[in-house]
């Protein structure tokens, strides 16, 4: 085992494991934080159920939506302004690894406060903090691929860079979640310090991990590869794979973010955990098997059909859920919206590598963040206006919230079509 890891890290960035050990690390992070440690955290600072901000009485599924917009706010403010700033680094390690290892090291540290937070405001703060930390990281970890790997290969490896994103997704929410079902069942609040220290630990291997791999200087790969080749469309291009990657994003986290809730609710389910968890791998399991070969696809053949199909998919699935809600019909159906994401995020990223600048590599890449700011404020302020459907009809704000996202999957590969190929 110890060699194995010897030889991974002496591998350096030839291994596209390498290149995504920071991002494996930072997505477990942000989507526990998401799904499972907001959602306990929030009914915690809220005792009377709910929270005024603003003169506004804010019910469980708003306060989360405000706090979760607060940390994309953060996110499309900092990966641009650290990719910039990573782009013009000249460092022995690296352009890119300082910022991951002030980044991976701060969001480590910061994370345990929220096991002291008493209420809602100083949870905003808390919050903000660490989404701060965490996106000083990952905007120059994106960049990555753009700086290691042949353009021909965009595909496969964007494939591999975000099964890894999956991955570090998938096995952090499976462990968080079985920490929080003790903590539900016991009552004993160790459990969920449990679960932030189990966190800030995964972080703090995935940033020594990556300045292990990291720290030496990377071999051109081509002196054809390593040119910055101009492009009259870029701009335009990147706009559009810009509002390609918001509208999928968005599908996907108005599911993501009221998960809890809606699986508990429409399924009528005391305890969600056990479905959650159950939901959560389906999700990765199809996810994980569609990006690979989605981005092979996409190199051989053409990025924009893949895309299209992967969103036909999603939409049906999404579509199908709302007349079909069983426990059982409901993991199956997430298996095709979790192949959709899978082909459609994995050929985005490909897209997105095949249209930014390899100079400004950091900033452009780290424009994508704009992408999370609007799919976080149309996804997570959603919840506001669940609260209203769902108190004039039951469960209509969640069927609403299934319908929007299928329509997204319809309207993301159509931005994408528009897209224009370089001769």
């Amino acid at each position: 085992m110890i060699n194995l890891i010897k030889r991974r890290i002496s591998e350096g960035t030839n291994n596209v494991f390498n290149l995504g050990s920071f991002i494996f690390g930072i997505s477990g992070i942000i989507i526990c934080l998401v799904v499972v440690i907001a959602p306990y955290k929030i009914l915690e600072v809220m005792p009377l159920g709910y929270v005024e901000l603003f003169g506004y009485n804010l019910e469980k599924n708003g306060a989360l939506g405000v706090l979760l917009v607060s940390g994309v706010i953060i996110a499309a403010i900092t990966q641009p302004v650290a990719g910039f700033f990573s782009d013009k680094t000249k460092l022995e390690i690296g352009k890119r690894l300082p910022f991951m290892i002030v980044g991976g090291l701060g969001t480590s540290i910061t994370i345990i406060s929220l096991y002291y937070v008493e209420n809602y405001f100083l949870l905003l703060i808390c919050w903000m903090i660490i989404q701060f930390f965490a996106n000083l990281g990952e905007g120059p970890g994106n960049a990555l691929l753009k700086d290691h790997v042949s353009k021909d290969n965009f595909g496969t490896a964007s494939g591999k860079f975000n099964s890894l994103r999956v991955a570090g997704s998938i096995i952090t929410l499976v462990v968080v979640l079985q920490i929080m079902n003790i903590y539900d069942r016991t009552g004993k609040e160790a459990w969920f310090l449990g679960g932030l220290i189990f966190l800030s630990i995964l972080m703090m291997v995935s940033t020594i991990w990556s300045y292990l791999s990291l720290k030496y200087p990377p071999k051109e790969i081509s002196k054809e590869s390593s040119k910055d080749i101009k492009s009259k469309n870029r701009m335009s291009n990147l706009i559009l794979v810009l509002i390609t990657f918001t509208v999928t994003l968005l599908a996907f986290t108005s599911l993501q973010s009221y998960a809890v809730f809606l699986i508990q609710d429409v399924l009528v389910l005391e305890n969600p955990a056990p479905m959650l968890t159950g939901v959560i791998i389906v999700l990765g399991i199809s996810i994980g098997l569609s990006m690979i070969p989605a981005g092979k696809l996409s190199d051989k053949y053409n990025r924009k059909v893949v895309i299209m199909a992967g969103g036909l998919i999603g939409s049906l699935s999404c579509f199908l859920i709302i007349p079909f809600h069983s426990p059982v019909l409901v993991l199956i159906l997430c298996s095709g919206i979790g192949i959709s994401v899978g082909s459609m995020f994995g050929t985005i990223w490909a897209l997105t590598n095949d249209v930014i600048s390899k100079k400004n590599a950091g900033n452009q890449i780290g424009l994508l963040a704009i992408g999370f700011l609007f799919s976080g404020i149309g996804a997570r302020f959603a919840g506001i206006l669940i609260d209203y459907l769902n108190n004039i009809r039951l469960n209509l704000g969640y069927f609403s919230l299934i319908a929007f996202a299928g329509s997204c999957f319809i309207i993301a590969p159509l931005a994408a079509s528009m897209i224009k190929d370089e001769k």
